[in-house]
């Protein structure tokens, strides 16, 4: 056998042990096992087979055998050369945690949006590393648990992040939950925590629907009325007398919310084919080619009407097909749109044709008023490519974390009255973070433009005098 054979079956081997360890080490999928959706370290859940690691596997299995020596030793060593892996250091993090410590839990769609919630468990892993690095012993350090809730993932629904959520509810020690993701999945589950009286913080949820019907519920991010109004301002303040064409996923309560904040800011004289299904992006069907065309004949409709601006609201599960709508619109009319369209795929995909574009988020790491968390978070994660949703997630763990602090035996009602305080405040990444008396998050929108940024693209924030 010559040397490139061997060569050849030596790689063919090696990968074949490195995949039977990737799935040995998975959770049991079944929606019925929901505790193995959850993980303090003894299992890994937010990695996939292009990002599997033996020294970071090792680690895991050396924790499920109660080996936290061995395992601080290999964590340490590979975040050192792989820095950018939050659940690595949320590992890392809860191994290193002394008494008194208490239990809150982050609950994310990983395994049906992987990206998503790695932004997410950046914010809370940094904020765990710096309430832990700040607190004395006396002072309760935080302990996480990350919960693949697989968010609205079509083949499931809601079900599964309600029965994670009912398990949540039964484990006692778990005092406050950092989630969920979109805006159905919190409100599938809202009532379930209301129940066992426990808190959650969304970061991403923004749909006005939430803020109704219960005081155990928060979030870190503006709702869809604050983006709608920011939005319809900026967009009035370009154009004279607008007329918007609205595309959206009827599919989302979070695009829904958005189109009727949108629509009732703008007026429903000024918004063209409110009613046109192809303005729907849950009801296009066919491929990439069948939406090419679609985006075409509906933007030709649309501007035979008058429309001059467009509006698009998808749901991250329809970003591609909005992506249609950009690249047939070739920058021809203005485009605002909802915070689910700030994704590395609009620059990679959008390109010159997304120049121009305003979304609404609820902060940029670019806007950081003097705050040292934009040069922190690069130390730590060895990027700078740290995004709104992280930051969020940053200041609900933070909430959380203050909200358990100063009880003497913490509860789960005494986070709820602490965050629902009218002093409550805690220094978050960028600004201070506090909440109104519906829960909402007492902040501001961001506008942020896509740009030309060296050989690529990025979204860079409007100053508010502009907005």
């Amino acid at each position: 056998m010559n040397k490139i054979l061997q060569t050849k079956l030596l790689n063919l081997i090696l990968l074949s042990v490195a995949v039977f360890i990737f799935v040995s080490c998975q959770p049991n999928s079944s929606a019925n096992d929901i505790t193995n959706r959850i993980t303090l370290g003894e299992k890994s859940l937010a990695f996939d087979e292009k990002s599997f690691n033996p020294r970071r596997e090792k680690a895991v299995r050396a924790i499920a055998d109660g080996q936290s020596d061995t395992a601080i030793r290999i964590l340490t060593d590979y975040l050192e050369s792989k820095p950018n892996d939050p659940e690595a250091r949320i590992f890392l993090n809860n191994l290193t945690v002394k008494k008194p410590y208490y239990t809150i839990a982050v609950s994310m769609p990983i395994s049906s949006n992987l990206n998503g919630s790695l932004e997410v468990l950046r914010g809370v892993a940094h904020a765990q590393f710096d309430w832990n690095d700040s607190r004395s012993v006396s002072g309760g350090m935080l302990k996480i648990a990350i919960v693949n809730d697989d968010d609205d993932d079509p083949n499931n629904g809601t079900q599964i992040a309600k029965e994670v959520a009912t398990e949540l509810a039964k484990r006692k020690k778990i005092l406050g939950v950092v989630g969920h993701y979109s805006s159905d999945t919190s409100l599938a589950t809202i009532d379930i925590y209301k129940e066992n009286k426990l808190v959650s913080i969304s970061p991403i949820s923004t749909s006005v629907d939430l803020i109704e019907g219960t005081p155990y519920f928060f979030r870190t991010v503006p709702s869809d009325r604050i983006a709608a109004k920011a939005l319809a301002k900026y967009a009035q303040g370009q154009l004279n007398s607008l007329k918007a064409v609205v595309f959206y996923s009827s599919d989302s309560n979070y695009s829904r919310s958005l189109r009727k904040e949108f629509i009732y800011e703008l007026g429903n004289l000024n918004i063209i084919l409110p009613e046109d299904p192809d303005c729907d992006l849950a009801k296009w069907s066919g491929n990439i080619e069948d939406w090419g065309e679609k985006a075409t004949n509906v933007l030709q409709k649309a501007k035979r009407r008058g429309a001059n601006l467009l509006m698009l609201i998808p749901s991250s599960g329809h970003l591609d097909k909005a992506l249609e709508i950009v690249r047939a619109n070739e920058r021809e009319l203005p485009i605002v749109a909802g915070d689910d369209v700030y994704s590395p795929k609009t620059l990679s995909e959008g390109q010159d044709n997304a120049l121009g574009m305003v979304v609404a988020v609820a902060s940029d790491i670019d806007v950081n008023e003097g705050s040292a968390f934009p040069q922190r978070s690069t130390k730590l994660w060895g990027t700078s490519s740290v995004n709104w949703r992280t930051i969020t997630a940053y200041d609900a763990t933070l909430a959380l974390g203050e909200a358990i602090k100063g009880q003497t035996k913490p509860t789960r009602e005494g986070v709820r009255q602490k965050l629902s305080s009218p002093g409550f405040f805690v220094g978050g990444a960028i600004r201070e973070v506090k909440f109104l008396e519906t829960g909402d998050s007492d902040g501001d929108i961001q506008l942020v433009k896509v740009q030309k940024k060296g050989s690529g693209y990025d979204f860079a924030p409007i100053p508010h005098q502009e907005n």
